[in-house]
């Protein structure tokens, strides 16, 4: 009876540990991303520095570059071989269409000028305290071969 029970208590406990998986779907609904640039057009030469940002709009490549609602992707450069791309779109009500910004292209954060929100960069993307997001930045998919970057949403 005993062993009973201990399976019984152990089975329910990893029903709740499998059962209660965080949700990683970003409150900014999906958008069609796909384009890419070469880290020697001098549009994108703060790339070329560890640290760096630039804002891709759809000045660009039209709404392939634009993120949702247009409002652009910011992309930095996290090392030699890694990139983050984000959506500019503030997490916190996204329906106020609140678009992020950088101060600059080291700005290693980008800030909502609606609510004070504020996210880090190389945290992918992750929200401070201060602000009340409480979600990252919608961050796409990238691949960089050496020369070419390429940001993306689909697999």
């Amino acid at each position: 009876m005993r062993l009973k029970l201990n399976i019984f208590f152990i089975s329910i406990l990893f029903i709740l540990f499998v059962g209660c998986k965080k949700d990683t779907r970003s409150v900014i609904p999906e958008t069609y991303v796909d384009f890419t640039i070469r880290l020697s057009d001098p549009l994108f030469n703060d790339l070329n520095s560890i640290g760096n940002s630039v804002v891709v709009t759809s000045n660009y490549d039209g709404y392939n570059s634009s993120g949702y609602m247009d409002h652009g992707i910011i992309i930095y450069r996290a090392s030699q071989t890694e990139f983050y791309a984000f959506d500019r779109t503030c997490t916190f009500e996204e329906a106020l269409d609140q678009t992020v910004k950088t101060e600059s292209q080291v700005d290693l954060t980008a800030q909502c000028p609606k609510c004070g929100s504020e996210f880090v960069l190389p945290s992918y993307g992750s929200p401070t305290v201060d602000g009340p997001a409480t979600q990252p930045l919608k961050l796409y998919y990238t691949q960089f071969d050496g020369n070419v970057l390429w940001v993306y949403n689909h697999p």
